[in-house]
């Protein structure tokens, strides 16, 4: 496996794009500009036939109604927000049956971004030239992933970061916002403005790809800013808009079975930490505090301090 890898990252060339965010047409055979980007930012843009508008503005609305309702909305314990940690299972569940209108709208949204997640990893397969185009997406077929439904406060000019600095510890993270800006990524050594595009998806990469590929995609730093957030490239007259509201956004985690090893080949000086004697649900527990609803995002990589510093 591990020469696998090397021989796949030996033949890519890094693009050289001006566009740290590009969109990606999912439908028009754009497959080939998914790695380009995820190389280079470790975020692209992309809309798809799979998800059409009118099912992302009714996920939005069934998320804040349910955020909104339920006894099992979390506050989170440093950021100025709420939100929701749903698995599979729990969209399934009969805990959530005060809001299973809602719950249903989810499911379906969840479905079709199953559906995105297959051809994004196939994307990246092929991309760094792998022989095996399902390699990874066989690895996510024990339905592990995640969402998050979140709602941000609205706060003031001394609000700073609604959402602190993290990288994310899965393979994929598909984000749907309401168009409310703040969302930054660091990269090239600046926190930059991810723009909005109405009907499409955000898409990063985890941690977990970004170490199967040795790095070569990029698990990048990002954040939701407000005004006092410090090192902004966002224009103060933006945040002070953006925070005078409150945001929506529901974010898919795709993460692999949970007994797949954290790594697909020999350690090495980009390794994890204890990469060896971990599986996805152990990492992923690490990296989030938790499991399931408890998941709040605490812990950093070893790297990742050293990045901001």
């Amino acid at each position: 496996m591990f020469s696998l890898f090397k021989h796949a990252l030996s033949q890519g060339n890094i693009s050289a794009k001006k566009d740290f965010f590009p969109l990606v047409n999912l439908d028009g055979n754009q497959f080939d500009q998914v790695v380009p980007a995820l190389r280079r930012s470790g975020f692209l843009i992309v809309t798809s036939t799979l998800l059409p508008l009118e099912l992302q503005q009714k996920a939005l609305a069934a998320s804040a109604r349910i955020l909104e309702s339920s006894s099992k909305t979390v506050t989170h314990p440093s950021d100025p927000k709420q939100y929701m940690m749903l698995s599979c299972d729990d969209l399934g569940g009969e805990d959530l049956s005060e809001v299973s209108e809602d719950i249903g709208i989810i499911q379906e949204y969840y479905s079709s971004l199953r559906k995105i997640r297959d051809i994004l990893l196939k994307s990246i397969a092929s991309g760094i030239g792998m022989d095996d185009a399902e390699f990874f997406s066989r690895l996510h077929n024990e339905n592990n992933d995640s969402i998050r439904l979140l709602n941000y406060l609205s706060g003031d000019e001394n609000t700073a970061n609604r959402c602190k600095e993290h990288s994310d510890y899965g393979t994929l993270t598909l984000l749907l916002t309401d168009g409310v800006g703040g969302l930054e990524a660091f990269v090239d050594g600046k926190w930059r403005q991810v723009p909005y595009v109405k009907g499409a998806l955000i898409v990063n990469i985890g941690s977990i790809l970004s170490e199967w590929t040795r790095q070569d995609l990029k698990a990048t730093l990002h954040r939701v800013a407000g005004p006092a957030s410090v090192g902004s490239t966002t224009s103060t007259n933006d945040l002070l808009k953006a925070v005078s509201v409150q945001r929506r956004s529901i974010a898919y985690f795709a993460d692999p079975n949970p007994n797949v090893a954290t790594t697909l080949s020999q350690a090495n000086e980009h390794s994890l930490e204890n990469e060896d004697k971990m599986t996805i649900d152990k990492y992923i527990q690490w990296r989030s505090g938790g499991s399931g609803a408890d998941r709040s995002g605490v812990s950093f990589t070893r790297n990742e301090e050293e990045r901001l510093s």
